[in-house]
């Protein structure tokens, strides 16, 4: 659905985006994760026609990009983190009012508004108005708008941010069900946890550049390496940076995280017992880097070691 080839983007001299590549097929939720500026919004923003890029291909629906933007935003929805809608309209009236703008009307109109509503369970909410719809419910009411063009391709952008643990796994398995209706996601989230629990695929990206991409089973495959990650209580980062001396297989990846590589009970010892001197006290230590925070953390932590 997305063939993304040698996609390089610039401000100035600076590049927001080096030779992407990135392939997205057909039912495929995709992860996208990164730091902040480390190119994800560019992205997004290039593939939904907001911003131009100066160097590459990219294909959506096996059309091109540049000279398709119109037919491709027919099949595509964006949802913002930010919420599109009119508090003081009814759930319903905020449908027909967004599928009015898209020029949606007929029986095409009653079949995608039955599939939003269905979708986001806003049954019992259409004559609500918006202003009074929990925070979940308003996040559900933005996805149903996004769907009123039935499209074959979403992108969200951190749609949980806000919401309280109920509404916002509700709203995960809601886009986990598109699933099932094959519509291909792209998906950008901070909560890796997400990522794991919907999507099928991702990529890492860091520093306008792809630093892993591939199956979730396959990316995690890649994190089992002996080692441990440290969460500390925030520390002075320069005063983590003297234990390297102690200890050779430490690696600092910031003010609050340690990664021991290769850890064995002696040399785990040997630095609970030094943090211990120092009083720098531990949160947590999670071994066996197999989750998908631990692989960010620690490639990202790479990347930077060398800019």
């Amino acid at each position: 659905m997305i063939r993304i080839n040698n996609l390089s983007k610039y401000y100035g001299t600076t590049a927001a985006l080096n030779a992407i590549n990135i392939c997205i097929g057909k039912g495929v939720i995709f992860g996208l994760l990164g730091p902040n500026g480390a190119g994800k919004t560019t992205l997004i923003s290039i593939l939904n026609g907001l911003t131009t890029f100066q160097e590459g291909e990219i294909l959506v629906c096996d059309l091109p990009l540049r000279k398709n933007l119109r037919e491709i935003r027919k099949r595509c929805t964006f949802i913002p983190q930010f919420l599109a809608l009119y508090d003081n309209l009814s759930v319903i009236e905020n449908l027909h009012f967004f599928a009015g703008i898209q020029n949606i009307s007929g029986t095409v109109l009653q079949n995608n508004l039955d599939y939003a509503i269905t979708t986001n369970s806003l049954e019992k909410l259409l004559k609500q108005k918006a202003v009074t719809l929990s925070g979940g419910q308003k996040r559900r009411l933005n996805i149903a708008i996004g769907l009123l063009n039935n499209p074959d391709i979403l992108y969200f952008d951190e749609p949980t941010i806000g919401i309280d643990p109920e509404s916002r796994n509700d709203i995960l398995s809601t886009i986990r069900s598109l699933k099932k209706d094959n519509k291909t996601v792209v998906y950008t989230s901070h909560y890796m946890d997400e990522i794991e629990k919907i999507c099928d695929e991702a990529a890492i990206i860091n520093h306008g550049e792809i630093i892993a991409q591939g199956s979730l089973d396959a990316l995690l495959q890649t994190a089992n390496d002996n080692s441990a990650i440290i969460e500390l209580h925030y520390s002075d980062q320069t005063s983590l940076h003297l234990l390297t001396d102690c200890i050779d297989t430490l690696q600092v990846i910031d003010g609050s995280t340690l990664k021991l590589k290769q850890q064995n009970s002696t040399n785990m010892s040997a630095l609970l017992k030094i943090l211990e001197t120092k009083q720098i006290a531990v949160k947590q230590i999670r071994y066996q880097s197999m989750d998908l925070e631990s692989l960010f953390i620690t490639l990202t932590a790479s990347e930077n070691s060398h800019v």
